[in-house]
């Protein structure tokens, strides 16, 4: 029995955001029951999502989630790859006018072991917690956020340590995938080559968008941060993982957004190690299937 996700992702900016939705578009052992989008520009990241589901002749529905942080920040650029939505005229028919928030809060609450998979910022699912204090009881929550074991704010948690500041508060004990295990998986050259060389209409376009981050960036091949965060829901043996207190950093001038470990109560999970060999044949055998 396929184990059912609601996707919520900030698709756009760093192309592994489109990786994983086309991980959990074509793993049978996923039922992807909507996307949801936030933060920043939110109709094209929207429109980039629906372009990709359509690719793949599903029909599964997008909704737009907040274009701000919890404190009210938007930020004004465009996504890297939005240019792959270029003159393009036409309908995006599974856009639907439901919120984010209420999307996600419906799932949860309706869907028997449903899974939240968050790979951007967290202020849909703060704002689901807010909107919809019952949903705590029942969301289940992964989480790409956090750097656990280095320096540094983990992009995801710096645009919004409010927002993850309240999950953690909130008793929902999310398991959050860090940079500690995100940074070793590195999308290796031969499946690029293989995007690239592929005839299905998904990966011409996965491909077009990971063209475009390469000219907008500079760099050649991606970190899987995403990718990973949606394959633990299938295979949580390719990760190590220990219950952990994690505290967030949220008024520090040099350190706002960092991750702390702290304290002897867990009201998270963190990833310790990750099977880079595991994953990556996973992930191949999963977007080539």
């Amino acid at each position: 029995m396929s184990i059912p996700i609601v996707l919520d992702t900030d698709i756009g900016d760093n192309v592994d955001d489109v990786l994983a939705l086309l991980f959990a578009l074509k793993c049978r052992e996923l039922d992807l029951r909507a996307v949801t989008v936030v933060y920043g520009d939110v109709e094209s990241r929207a429109r980039l999502a629906s372009k990709l589901i359509s690719a793949t002749g599903l029909k599964i529905p997008v909704s737009l989630g907040s274009s701000k942080n919890i404190l009210g920040f938007a930020p004004s650029w465009k996504p890297l790859y939005a240019e792959v939505l270029e003159d393009e005229s036409g309908e995006y028919l599974n856009l639907i006018g439901l919120p984010a928030w209420a999307v996600i809060a419906e799932n949860v609450l309706k869907v028997d072991g449903l899974r939240v998979v968050s790979t951007g910022p967290l202020t849909n699912i703060a704002l689901t917690l807010l909107s919809m204090p019952d949903v705590k009881d029942k969301l289940r929550l992964v989480s790409m956020a956090g750097f656990f074991n280095g320096s540094g704010a983990e992009y995801n948690v710096r645009c919004d340590p409010e927002s993850l500041n309240l999950i953690l508060r909130s008793g929902v004990k999310p398991l959050l995938v860090g940079l500690d295990v995100t940074l070793r998986c590195i999308m290796p050259l031969s499946m690029i080559e293989r995007l690239r060389s592929s005839e299905k209409p998904e990966h011409k376009l996965v491909y077009s968008m990971l063209e475009a981050w390469r000219k907008n960036t500079g760099h050649k091949q991606p970190i899987l941060h995403d990718p990973l965060a949606v394959a633990i829901v299938v295979d949580d043996k390719i990760v190590s993982i220990e219950n952990a207190r994690v505290e967030v950093e949220l008024k520090g001038e040099f350190t706002r957004g960092f991750t702390l470990i702290a304290g002897s109560m867990p009201n998270a999970s963190i990833c310790l190690s990750v099977n880079v060999e595991r994953f990556l044949e996973l992930f191949e055998e999963v977007i080539f299937s």
